[in-house]
């Protein structure tokens, strides 16, 4: 993608989410973009690892990542998934600046914008309507996590595949049935199984 088209997509993802999502306006989006960083991933490339500390928030802007946890030498359980427009973070490490337990990879080539810690500060100093953007970002990741908590609680695994696809929508068409049911705490062929039942129920 040549530079012209990256800036246009970059653009595009700001508007939509710190003017139509989280209510900011007009020049709040050029102070955003006089501090970001852009950064591109490849697939499979690491936005951080596991021990690092979180020192940003991102906006996805085009592709797909996915935060996962390490249960042993081999084991990764997926803890959420994030698309354009989304926020990307390790966001409890952001606000602790404790080491991480998360790591986030791209499952596809990624493009993110990024503020650091410091420069959200330098931002508040400026407006308090920033503190709409840390409002919104908080309430998303809290929600989002209590949900996927909820539903490993109450909920039958077919219950929690219809969560994850009205939380994520368009995640099959994305994401592998493996990270899916990652995601789920099932194994794929359990996954495939629980489709099929869901199917012939309908």
């Amino acid at each position: 993608m040549n530079t012209e088209s990256l800036l246009a997509e970059e653009r595009a993802a700001l508007d939509s989410v710190l003017i139509e999502i989280v209510g900011l306006d007009e020049r709040h989006v050029v102070e955003f973009r006089q501090l970001m960083f852009s950064k591109q991933l490849n697939k499979k490339d690491f936005l951080i690892t596991e021990g690092a500390i979180c020192t940003f928030i991102g906006i996805v802007v085009s592709g797909a990542m996915r935060s996962f946890i390490r249960g042993g030498e081999s084991d990764e359980f997926n803890n959420d998934f994030y698309f354009e427009h989304d926020f990307v973070s390790a966001y409890t490490s952001f606000l602790t600046s404790m080491p991480t337990n998360c790591n986030i990879q791209a499952l596809t080539d990624v493009n993110i914008v990024y503020i650091t810690a410091a420069q959200y500060q330098e931002l508040l100093s400026r407006d308090n309507q920033w503190y709409k953007l840390g409002k919104f970002i908080a309430e998303t990741f809290f929600i989002r996590k209590c949900k996927r908590e909820t539903s490993f609680l109450k909920n039958t695994a077919a219950k929690r595949l219809e969560s994850v696809l009205q939380l994520y929508p368009g995640i099959e068409q994305r994401v592998s049935q493996y990270h899916i049911a990652s995601y789920l705490g099932v194994k794929p062929e359990s996954l495939s199984r629980i489709k099929l039942l869901t199917y012939i129920n309908k």
